[in-house]
């Protein structure tokens, strides 16, 4: 019987040894691959559906914001005139009225529907985003908190710092809504007196801060909450700022009033570029 030599048996364990690195090399290997190619699948995934999550979006967005010119336009054209109709009658009424006990419910009438004609001008502007084209997000958010001021008796301050820098139009319309969004949510339900709202531009950054002294609410308890229910808002509001590629920070405790801001990168350009155009 041919005695195996200690160099074949070297030799042999060699080879095994190599094969069964080479084999544990490839079964690594083919793991590794198909971790890279179902992350990879992941990762598209995910990319896909925040793609369609933001055409969806900025569908919503520019079907809200064409629905809101119509019933801007319709409001100006005809409850605007008619009520100037009205107001003319009770003008002629003033001027033929012999009955002074009658001449001041009259006037009184005449004033409030003066009122009514001029809430209905400024709630068209707000509605109307050529408004925002014509004359700027700084005015545009002025008028606004005008209005609140005059038609709900709640005290705005406004204050605005920097120089301001040209916002893509798209995005600016995004975010004036989101700030229209808040203030109405707001009225609706903070039950505040004071509203402060600063505007500040620095070379790299735009800020907008909105605080009032309401009575507050849970965050995360309003997140919570179905599309059915108040709060729900919250996630549309995330959902605008993720669509032009700010950052909504929202700051609330009950009773001490809520603290909302917006931060918008002056050179973020990635947001809402690859998405239909609003």
């Amino acid at each position: 019987m041919k005695r195996v030599s200690e160099f074949e048996i070297i030799y042999t364990l060699s080879a095994a040894v190599i094969m069964m690195l080479a084999l544990s090399g490839f079964i690594l290997y083919f793991i590794l691959s198909g971790q890279r190619r179902r992350l990879k699948q992941k990762i598209e995934q995910d990319l896909l559906k925040q793609s369609y999550e933001k055409e969806v979006l900025t569908t919503q967005i520019e079907s809200r914001d064409q629905t809101l010119r119509d019933v801007s336009q319709e409001i100006h054209d005809n409850m605007g005139q008619i009520l100037s109709v009205a107001r003319i009658n009770l003008n002629i009424l003033e001027n033929e009225l012999k009955d002074h006990s009658q001449l001041k419910r009259i006037q009184d009438t005449n004033n409030l529907v003066g009122d009514v004609i001029r809430y209905i001008r400024m709630l068209s502007k707000g509605m109307n985003s050529d408004m925002l084209s014509s004359y700027g997000l700084r005015e545009s958010i002025r008028f606004e908190l005008q209005r609140i001021e005059q038609s709900a008796m709640i005290t705005c301050r406004f204050i605005t710092e920097g120089e301001d820098f040209v916002i893509d139009a798209k995005k600016e319309i995004v975010i004036y809504r989101m700030i229209q969004e808040i203030l109405n949510n707001i009225l609706k339900h903070a039950a505040a007196s004071e509203i402060d709202l600063s505007m500040i531009y620095t070379a790299d950054n735009f800020c907008i801060t909105i605080m009032d002294n309401g009575k507050g609410f849970d965050p995360r308890e309003a997140e919570k909450r179905s599309i059915s229910e108040s709060g729900s808002g919250l996630k549309n509001l995330q959902k605008r700022a993720a669509l032009v590629g700010a950052r909504i920070t929202i700051n609330s405790v009950p009773g001490t009033g809520t603290s909302i801001t917006i931060n918008l990168p002056k050179n973020n350009e990635d947001a809402i570029q690859d998405t239909k155009k609003i």
